[in-house]
């Protein structure tokens, strides 16, 4: 990882990239549940399933679509630009030392570009402004987020909204006798830790609400989130670090370990499937018939399989 200066706290000028970073490129680039006890015994597998589902890509979630690079304004800078792009952003890189004063501020009519939390690196206000837009823009370009049916379509939710509180919504449940579709709940509006969750009838509570919190917590520049329930303010995790089928979906103290961290991935009916960092399976509401979930089954995980009960829908 690129060093921050104690002075200035802008970055450094970049390392030298190691030989498989411009394999990286262009590869990138085209050329080459309060008492639903959380260790509930898992379903069982159906007879029949599709076959799985492609993984995000080959670089992990934030692999670029054909002919879109990493801008890698510092090595975790995921958005995907085009290779003209990168080059302007390691341009500016190595002039900032020439656009801070001694007292390691930007000189005058030169701001922060704040591509990453924490990127003081002194460019133009046009500059900036462009950074800004690329981390608005960063779903519509990642292999895994892009809009399958709009393919140049904006992708707002849940990337640009700092802090906002979302649903997640089972898409293929429908309203019945006057109740609603179903949504992930932590099972009772618990506060403990290991409270599992369930889908449930929308009813309006903190426990079904969720913000995706990322580094920094302002625009996506990863495809990587936690998901913080709001009542609670805990993370969803994958319980006791399993990586099997069946484990369960619970809430924990945020610790910021893999096995609480999430990637959107579209499907290709273009509902979201939510997968783990940790262990790459799906978040699955538990029915062997991979139809549309039941109210009130718990949520687990399990390999991305694409059942009409692994499709989610993020809502405002």
């Amino acid at each position: 990882m690129s060093e921050t200066s104690g002075r200035s706290r802008t970055f450094k000028r970049p390392r030298p990239a190691p030989a498989y970073a411009f394999l990286l490129a262009g590869v990138l680039a085209g050329t080459a549940p309060g008492a639903v006890p959380a260790n509930a015994a898992p379903a069982s597998a159906p007879d029949s399933a599709p076959a799985s589902a492609t993984k995000a890509g080959p670089f992990g979630p934030s692999t670029c679509k054909q002919g879109y690079v990493w801008r890698e304004s510092h090595p975790e800078d995921h958005v995907c630009v085009t290779p003209d792009v990168r080059t302007q952003t390691w341009n500016q890189n190595r002039a900032n030392y020439g656009n801070t004063d001694d007292n390691g501020r930007c000189r005058d009519g030169l701001v922060f570009r704040e591509a990453i939390p924490g990127d003081e690196i002194c460019v133009t206000q046009s500059v900036r402004d462009a950074a800004r837009k690329a981390n608005e823009q960063a779903a519509m370009h990642w292999e895994a987020t892009w809009d399958r049916v709009y393919p140049d379509g904006y992708v707002p939710f849940p990337f640009t909204d700092a802090g906002h509180e979302y649903k997640i919504r089972s898409s293929y449940t429908a309203a019945r006798n006057g109740k609603q579709v179903l949504y992930v709940d932590v099972w009772q509006g618990s506060t403990q830790d290991g409270t599992g969750t369930v889908v449930w009838d929308y009813w309006g509570g903190a426990n079904q609400r969720f913000v995706f919190r990322r580094a920094g917590n302002d625009l996506a520049y990863q495809n990587v989130f936690e998901i913080v329930a709001a009542h609670s303010g805990k993370c969803l995790d994958v319980f006791e670090w399993s990586k099997s089928n069946g484990a369960r979906i619970v809430q924990w103290s945020c610790h910021g370990g893999l096995n609480q961290k999430w990637y959107l991935e579209r499907r290709a009916d273009n509902r979201w499937q939510i997968r783990s960092l940790y262990s790459d399976k799906c978040l699955d509401a538990d029915q062997p018939s991979l139809q549309a979930p039941e109210h009130g089954v718990i949520v687990q995980q399990w390999d991305c399989i694409g059942g009409k009960n692994q499709a989610w829908s993020v809502v405002n």
